[in-house]
């Protein structure tokens, strides 16, 4: 192997080491931004084990806060992030209550009133937001009335595949001399 052979294997490796961490990167960025998404999100299975200490030291009332809390930070959520999802905040709504009613039903006690009856337009003006009104999916991946967020991805593929020839004509043409 001549130092020639030897300078094309340091710049391939070079150059696949800055992609391969571009694209880390990228990726620790995108999980990132997921968890800052789902922090405001209280999963099932929590809510029912956090219900069920709430019912074993027979504090209904303390479970009934904390379902109102919640709640209600998970509406402020889709309110606020409305461009995260693929269905309009009235369906996030009615999601968001069928999620949290059995929990209420099993400490014995219903959602409060103006919780129950809360509109995707009264949540908007109380926190000040405007309503987007999203179509609702209809393929379950997309919303007609929002721009598709996998461009940035997309263009990061093409960006690595462009690098990468280049790099190959680089070190063909350089064999080649």
């Amino acid at each position: 192997m001549d130092n020639e052979d030897l300078l094309n294997a340091g710049a391939g490796y070079v150059a696949g080491s800055s992609i391969s961490k571009g694209i880390a990167n990228n990726l620790r960025k995108q999980r990132e931004e997921m968890e800052k998404k789902l922090a405001h999100i209280t999963s099932e299975e929590v809510l029912a084990a956090e219900i069920a200490k709430f019912l074993l030291s027979e504090n209904r009332n303390g479970a009934y806060e904390y379902l109102n809390s919640h709640f209600n930070e998970e509406i402020i959520d889709a309110a606020q992030n409305q461009t995260d999802y693929i269905y309009s905040l009235e369906t996030m709504l009615k999601r968001k209550k069928d999620k949290y009613n059995p929990f209420y039903e099993k400490i014995g006690m219903t959602m409060p009133e103006n919780l129950a009856s809360i509109t995707a337009d009264k949540l908007c003006e109380v926190l000040g937001v405007e309503n987007l009104h999203i179509i609702d999916s209809t393929d379950g991946k997309t919303s007609p009335s929002l721009e598709s967020n996998s461009g940035c991805t997309t263009e990061m593929i093409i960006s690595a595949i462009v690098i990468f020839a280049i790099i190959i004509i680089a070190i063909i043409a350089t064999a080649n001399t």
